[in-house]
């Protein structure tokens, strides 16, 4: 937790090799985040610009970089952490986004996460390097699942972390620990399951249910405080999965925050078919959960908690970000297609992050949803309404012609949101949004009025029902 807010006492590294953290500490600080150098935190200022690789290290400076890496995650994935690519026996240095940046800040705070990302933009290699983290350093005597789809893609994502763990400097690898006597110590690893001898830890890989009664039973009683769900739209039966897991998931992620251990859900997918179960239920679990902003990297960790514990819906944050969004061109894009064959469908779903019913269900034409694709545009800068919920601005307002509020009222009920826009009475262009679906009445009429008191002469529009009138009585 100690990175989390605004730190003491730590220090910068600025002069690290890995180009990708200071690319996007410029890139934060740019956008007018306060704690923007946050990737780059460094807590002995001895490592600074030492290469954990250097064969010539004294065995001091390794200790150093033990100790380092324990208690900083972020030092072990810029500086330490080579990701395998065909032809380079060494790995390459890991290269961090927006997303990634985002999913390890969160995990640092043993917090539930649904991580919606575009094929090819690491997601699946980010969260594995975290694991080989809390395996390797982070977590003593605790238990880690693996779920995907199908079980050899568990299996292969355990034998992926395998692979990073195996390009670690020597000294970090632990993977021929020894006892105090000098015996080699005995390691159980195996292509479904790894248990580190010394710390205890043990990941077992989940095999794919192929009835409901087998789902209902696949994770119940299994006490593990770390779980990762890989393609989780694709998973058959994941709502049984889920459902079932729960229970002794709470119990031992109860006992792991007690003891001051790591824990949490991760699920990462690209979207899925709306017209199965599994598809349903991962739109319906993104839909109940908190957007995270990036605007969290300034706020305390107990408004963060605050935040997340304001939504009475869900506790999984909800992470997202497009390809261009994490810094890939549209060549690359462009590219990507042509390996896909140019399967709009697969293209429109695993690259450009579309939750489908497929072509055969829509009433709009390819070309209507095409040209609707290309009127929408990211906003210009991202606000935290009452330090918890996302306002979007996507121009400035002349002020001189009053704005227009319209306000659609619903109760927060299932995923029925409440939505702000704001209109340029001028240009008639919307200026900014705001959409939530777990925001309470009282919590809305403060946003109206913090509102009102950043644009004093607007119109305020908020629609006529009978939560509307509840809602204008708060506001009196």
């Amino acid at each position: 937790m100690a990175i989390i807010g605004n730190p003491t006492n730590i220090y910068y590294e600025w002069s690290t090799t890995n180009k990708s953290f200071i690319d996007l500490a410029n890139y934060y600080r740019d956008v007018g985040i306060n704690h923007y150098a946050w990737p780059l935190i460094l807590f002995d200022p001895d490592l600074a610009g030492v290469d954990p690789f250097d064969p010539r290290l004294s065995r001091t400076m390794k200790v150093k970089i033990l100790r380092e890496v324990t208690q900083n995650p972020m030092y072990f994935f810029r500086n330490v952490v080579r990701v395998p690519v065909d032809g380079v026996t060494t790995g390459i240095p890991f290269t961090i986004h927006r997303a990634n940046a985002a999913l390890f800040y969160c995990l640092m705070m043993n917090l539930n996460i649904f991580l919606e990302q575009p094929r090819q933009t690491y997601k699946t290699i980010s969260s594995l390097c975290w694991y080989l983290y809390e395996y390797n350093f982070g977590a003593r005597g605790s238990e880690m699942s693996f779920l995907n789809k199908k079980f050899e893609d568990s299996k292969l994502n355990l034998a992926r972390m395998k692979e990073i763990r195996d390009l670690l400097p020597s000294y970090l690898k632990m993977d021929k620990p020894f006892a105090p006597d000098g015996t080699k110590l005995k390691m159980r690893d195996n292509v479904e399951s790894m248990t580190h001898p010394v710390n205890g830890n043990n990941i077992r890989t989940v095999p794919s249910a192929r009835s409901r009664t087998a789902a209902a039973s696949l994770m119940r009683g299994r006490t593990t405080p770390i779980i990762y769900i890989d393609e989780y739209a694709f998973i058959v039966y994941n709502k049984i999965i889920y459902s079932n897991m729960v229970p002794a998931f709470n119990t031992a992620s109860n006992n792991a925050k007690a003891h001051n251990s790591p824990y949490g859900i991760l699920i990462t997918t690209t979207p899925g078919i709306m017209t199965t179960e599994e598809g349903l239920e991962a739109w319906d679990l993104l839909n109940s959960a908190t957007p995270f902003s990036e605007k969290w990297y300034d706020l305390s960790y107990q408004e963060i908690m605050d935040l997340i514990g304001s939504n009475q819906n869900s506790n999984f944050v909800y992470i997202k970000y497009t390809y261009k969004q994490l810094g890939f061109s549209e060549k690359w894009f462009m590219d990507l297609c042509k390996t896909m064959r140019n399967d709009w469908d697969a293209i429109l779903r695993e690259v450009l992050l579309n939750w489908t019913v497929g072509n055969e269900n829509s009433p709009f034409r390819r070309e209507d949803l095409d040209t609707i694709r290309g009127l929408v545009r990211p906003p210009i800068q991202t606000i935290l309404l009452l330090n918890k919920f996302k306002f979007d601005i996507y121009q400035r307002v002349n002020l001189k012609y009053p704005p227009i509020i319209g306000v659609d009222v619903s109760g927060g009920f299932q995923r029925d949101s409440s939505a702000i826009t704001v209109i340029d009475s001028y240009s008639t262009n919307v200026a900014a949004t705001m959409n939530c679906n777990y925001i309470s009445t009282l919590e809305l009429a403060a946003v109206i009025v913090e509102l009102v008191r950043m644009m004093p002469n607007a119109v305020v529009n908020i629609e006529r029902n009978g939560v509307a009138f509840q809602q204008s009585q708060h506001i009196r």
